[in-house]
């Protein structure tokens, strides 16, 4: 942890109130890197806006946006302001923005895990939750790209019970995460955030909760 940053910690935190500054502190250590997201090619806003906010709501702090035919819009009536306490990544400078966004995650040790129906998929609660997964979800209509197939690692499936062949996306992602998260923090696996990973979101979650966070920090730093 740098001493330098808790300082500036220390100096933000005087201008929220107690509550406010517990909550942060609160929110934080249930933050999770350990489960990623990994959208591709959504088009409709209220679908990105919704899973944007289940995530936010359920300690997600990374999602990845691969945006190779859709551009990313946000609908703030769903997603109200979930964005704004999220890490999103967005795919759209790449000629391969779905190989781009794979290949970087795989790199950084996750696990990618496609929720497509097929011959050799596994149910929900059966994904080993040992290491670090990045959970892929396709667009509304056309479902995962052939490139996003291809480089899964491992295919899941969510039990359905009716005619219909498939969850909303942003519905599928809610019961995804509702299990996983469950397991997750039941388990012994080290899911939460590194000491200073805690500490930058602490530091970025109190400059966004102060009104000119930027004027604020320019008189700490004239100090």
């Amino acid at each position: 942890m740098s001493d330098d940053k808790q300082a500036v910690i220390d100096y933000l935190k005087e201008f929220v109130s107690e509550n406010r500054y517990a909550r942060i502190r609160e929110v934080v250590q249930k933050r999770t890197r350990h489960i990623t997201l990994v959208i591709e090619n959504l088009f409709q806003s209220h679908n990105v806006s919704a899973i944007l906010r289940t995530a936010e709501c359920s300690g997600i702090q990374d999602v990845h946006i691969i945006e190779n035919e859709s551009d990313y819009e946000i609908n703030n009536q769903i997603a109200i302001g979930a964005q704004k306490w999220l890490s999103v990544y967005h795919y759209s400078k790449h000629k391969q923005n779905t190989e781009y966004c794979l290949k970087t995650l795989k790199k950084k040790g996750y696990k990618i895990v496609a929720t497509l129906p097929h011959e050799n998929e596994s149910l929900l609660r059966d994904v080993s939750i040992e290491s670090k997964i990045a959970f892929l979800f396709g667009s509304e209509h056309g479902g995962l790209s052939q490139t996003a197939i291809d480089m899964a690692d491992e295919f899941v499936k969510i039990p359905m019970y009716g005619f219909t062949e498939s969850y909303n996306v942003s519905v599928a992602v809610a019961l995804t995460l509702m299990d996983v998260n469950e397991r997750l923090r039941r388990s012994s696996v080290d899911w939460q955030l590194s000491d200073d990973e805690i500490q930058n979101l602490t530091l970025d979650y109190l400059q966004k909760s102060i009104k000119e966070s930027d004027f604020v920090l320019k008189q700490f730093q004239s100090n």
